[in-house]
């Protein structure tokens, strides 16, 4: 019983980070440029402190800032800013893609053929504008 509670509760709080990492811009910060990218997360810890494990890419926007600096759906992201995701506090990285429109988010990814490359992506108007 206990392993199955520690699975529940580590697939709710993946689902909760996963929800915080790929919010729609003015639900977070209306200054928060849009990325257009969703992401699937593993993680370890506890809810207080969650530590990432692996960062793949859910889903990519059609016409979106990530699908024109070529991010691509199932790449693993490594690095956010040239920092590495494998052991990071993922709140802490929540923060980091919360860029401004017109900035640039320098991502590290590994292809699914197992290629390395590095992304940018330029962030577009915050959703909210978009309406």
């Amino acid at each position: 019983m206990p392993g199955r509670l520690l699975r529940t509760a580590s697939a709710a709080l993946g689902v909760a980070l996963l929800w915080l990492l790929a919010q729609p811009a003015a639900a977070l910060d209306p200054h928060r440029g849009r990325l257009g990218f969703t992401v699937y997360v593993q993680v370890d810890g506890s809810y207080l402190k969650p530590v990432l494990k692996s960062v793949w890419v859910q889903e990519i926007e059609p016409g979106s800032p990530a699908e024109a600096g070529g991010l691509k759906v199932e790449d693993e992201i490594l690095q956010v800013q040239g920092k590495p995701l494998v052991g990071a506090d993922a709140r802490d990285v929540a923060a980091m893609v919360q860029v401004p429109p017109g900035s640039k988010l320098r991502l590290l990814v590994r292809s699914t053929d197992g290629a390395q490359r590095r992304v940018t992506i330029v962030a577009g108007p915050p959703v909210s504008s978009r309406r």
